[in-house]
């Protein structure tokens, strides 16, 4: 069975990501190529590190220039099945992988009703050429209409839960992100990219509370730089509290943020199902999170440590509860320990390989 993995871009977002747990594990049972329309490619090197065949068709991912380089390469590689990620490859790759009479399948990573109104058009019409459409958490199949035109069905995210924990074993006088931090002091981190729906804004505002009772605590926030990143800055400066708050820019590791974190902080008001809650249960570290679908999918409706979305008062009174009380963190990891293996890599990629051969047997 020879199969084309399609996203959109190839950066670090959780899709990618997805992309590549689902060819880790499928790679030496399928034959398997991954190609990206275009956009950033940051995550080539894990790739071509584990042997995966890795193939640029673009500059941009929504593009006609992409249309036609998906067309010529089906037209030259013989494929089984066409497997799209993200609404660019959905929207280019399943139109185009029918027009040669292709079997293609479309996951599903982000809740529909909090997409902007173009991804959500272009989403539905390129729906009606999918053959499957594959949600990544229960929350995202509930979000979509009914006027979405296409069977489905449930494969939840995946991670690699061994090799995050190997990633994570580095030392702290090793890594970068570190220099000017406190090892001794309390890390409050959050590890996300500046999407205004993960809220960080809310995070700062709660962190103030936070730092009346604890100090020295330190607030960790990564990814890569950029004008949200500025504003976010000159908000820690109005309330005084900039020393505390460290932006840390990209991480190439962000396993090591988790393991070195005492608390993670998730009060994202939107999620189609979050690669980072599952890292931060690998690590069995006490999560602070906004009460979501996603996340509720993740970690089960009797979870303690949510918080109402944009409430950055009951954000900051949940964190200084999380550093205090010794049995509330131990309650949070039991519950992490108890279903982070139900979101393995491996459980995921026999999940997709049942479907794909489903549907070349059709």
């Amino acid at each position: 069975m020879k199969i084309l993995l399609l996203s959109g871009k190839l950066d670090s977002g959780g899709a990618p990501r997805v992309c590549y747990q689902i060819a880790r594990h499928l790679s030496e049972r399928i034959e398997l190529t991954v190609a990206f329309l275009g956009g950033e490619d940051g995550l080539i090197e894990p790739f071509e590190r584990a042997d995966i065949p890795v193939k640029r068709l673009a500059e941009r991912p929504i593009s006609l220039n992409a249309a036609r380089a998906l067309n010529r390469h089906l037209h030259n590689y013989r494929y089984d099945l066409v497997h799209t990620h993200m609404m660019s490859a959905g929207l280019i790759g399943r139109p185009v992988a029918k027009m040669h009479g292709i079997p293609v399948i479309h996951t599903i990573h982000t809740n529909y009703e909090m997409r902007p109104i173009k991804a959500k058009i272009a989403d539905v019409f390129s729906a009606t050429f999918g053959d499957l459409a594959i949600s990544v958490s229960e929350s995202v199949d509930k979000s979509l209409p009914a006027y979405y035109l296409s069977k489905r069905e449930i494969v939840y995210n995946c991670i690699d839960i061994e090799k995050i924990r190997e990633e994570a074993s580095v030392a702290w006088t090793d890594l970068e992100w570190t220099d000017n931090l406190n090892e001794t002091a309390p890390i409050v981190a959050n590890v996300a990219r500046y999407d205004p729906k993960k809220r960080r804004i809310d995070l700062i505002d709660s962190f103030q509370s936070v730092l009346d009772q604890f100090p020295n605590a330190q607030l960790v926030l990564t990814g890569r730089r950029v004008k949200r990143q500025q504003q976010l800055a000159q908000r820690t400066r109005e309330l005084g509290i900039s020393a505390n708050v460290y932006f840390v820019g990209f991480v190439e590791n962000p396993q090591t943020v988790y393991q070195h974190a005492d608390v993670i902080a998730l009060p994202s008001e939107s999620e189609g199902f979050s690669i980072g809650m599952l890292e931060a249960m690998v690590h069995r570290k006490p999560v602070v999170a906004s009460k979501i679908p996603a996340f509720v999918d993740a970690l089960g409706e009797d979870y303690p440590g949510y918080v109402p979305v944009r409430s950055p008062e009951a954000l900051g009174e949940t964190l200084c509860s999380t550093l205090t009380d010794p049995s509330y963190r131990e309650e949070m990891k039991e519950i992490m320990a108890d279903r982070i293996e139900r979101f393995s890599g491996d459980r995921a990629a026999n999940a997709y390989l049942d479907l794909y051969q489903a549907q070349t047997r059709l």
